[in-house]
């Protein structure tokens, strides 16, 4: 077995852009291929080297975030299309403020560029999720390995460490995922939608300012029900303001002042709102610690449990493993084999049992036998005629 030790408790963050416009921009009359893919040429070749810079940028402003947290610099999960998606492991609050202001700022600029030259824009959104439960790790299998835990017989911090570097190769499964996608049916150029579980973290590095350097401006939208998503239950729809314009966004702000219903939310507010949401609705929350330098915080309970029915299950299969040595090492005794059996070993704990069951009925069968024949012999007189002693 390769690697025993159990996956740590940890959290991801999804990053997704999508170019507003492109399929109209495509079916454009006089739009050739040759002319419309010098947009996507851009928006591939030229969005995720700026993110990259916008973060490291970032990064270097932030006096609280960790050496390994600014290396850490956002990775291409996959494309779909007109849209890019990234993901990173996140270590603490400061982490994700980070990402999420490099990302805001991305979106901004690459915006105003694209729109300069293409007459497209961007949006974005965004989420995060707790792994390895109640989210999964997957890798399509080429080579026989299995999908959940690689080389090894049960997943493995081996098989989420190697996600973390390489996230590329692998997809992700769950409810966290799922949750995720389907709110970014709201997101707009001017609305950057995020999860009600980010903008819970986002509220708290907001609240520490002085300590995460993040700041931004929240957006309460009404809840709706998504399909799939909290058995249907409304759910928040919150985003940020990424507006282009200042002009535009000056006239927002005083039309939400008029209409008595401000643009940006409260943040306090929305993160005691976010807070009991969550309780009551028994949403996994999140949990980081602020900064790199903060005191490691205690795994969720679900996560607890989970490590229990590893533990569990590991143990299961160590034992099937000590069977299956055991069975080889009686299989290459010439003396121990059955007549009638193949040489050939049970290939699971079930097949396993059932071979020794087997071979102790056997083994019976032969010692009767062989008390049968004893006692035959001993009634047989001795002298001339009987056997040999």
């Amino acid at each position: 077995m390769v690697g025993e030790n159990p996956p740590v408790y940890r959290i991801r963050l999804f990053l997704s852009v999508d170019l507003v416009g492109s399929t109209a921009y495509k079916s454009k009359d006089g739009n050739t291929n040759l002319k419309w893919i010098k947009a996507f040429q851009k928006f591939y070749g030229e969005f995720p080297s700026q993110l990259i810079r916008n973060y490291q940028a970032v990064c270097s402003e932030i006096p609280e975030i960790g050496a390994s947290e600014t290396t850490d610099t956002p990775k291409v999960w996959k494309t779909i299309g007109d849209e890019i998606l990234f993901v990173n492991r996140v270590t603490s609050i400061t982490h994700v403020g980070a990402y999420v202001t490099a990302f805001t700022k991305t979106l901004i600029e690459f915006g105003r560029e694209v729109n300069a030259a293409f007459g497209l824009n961007t949006k974005g959104n965004a989420w995060i999720a707790a792994f390895p439960n109640p989210n999964r790790s997957i890798k399509l299998s080429i080579n026989g390995s299995d999908p959940l835990s690689g080389d090894s017989d049960i997943l493995t911090e081996e098989f989420e460490a190697a996600v973390d570097l390489n996230p590329s190769e692998y997809d992700f499964l769950g409810k966290g995922i799922d949750g995720g996608f389907r709110i970014s049916r709201n997101s707009t150029m001017e609305d950057f939608t995020i999860s009600p579980a980010l903008a819970h973290i986002l509220c708290r590095a907001k609240r520490n300012i002085d300590m995460t350097n993040f700041d931004c401006r929240f957006v309460f939208h009404e809840p709706q029900q998504f399909k799939g998503v909290l058995n249907g239950e409304k759910y928040p729809v919150i985003s940020l303001i990424t507006s282009r314009d200042d002009l535009y966004d000056e006239i927002q702000t005083l039309e939400g002042s008029l209409l008595d219903r401000p643009r940006a939310a409260d943040f306090v507010k929305l993160f005691e709102y976010l807070d009991v949401y969550i309780k009551y609705y028994r949403i996994e929350r999140p949990e980081l610690k602020l900064t790199f330098k903060s005191a490691e915080v205690s795994p969720p309970e679900h996560y607890l449990k989970y490590i229990d029915e590893w533990r569990e299950d590991l143990q299961k299969i160590q034992i099937a493993k000590s069977f299956e040595e055991s069975a080889a090492q009686e299989g290459n005794d010439p003396k121990s084999k059955v007549p009638g059996t193949k040489d050939q070993l049970p290939a699971n704990l079930v097949d396993v049992v059932k071979f020794f069951t087997e071979r102790y009925i056997s083994h019976l069968n032969e010692s009767k036998l062989v008390r049968d024949q004893s006692t035959e012999q001993k009634s047989i007189p001795k002298g001339k005629d009987g056997p040999e002693e």
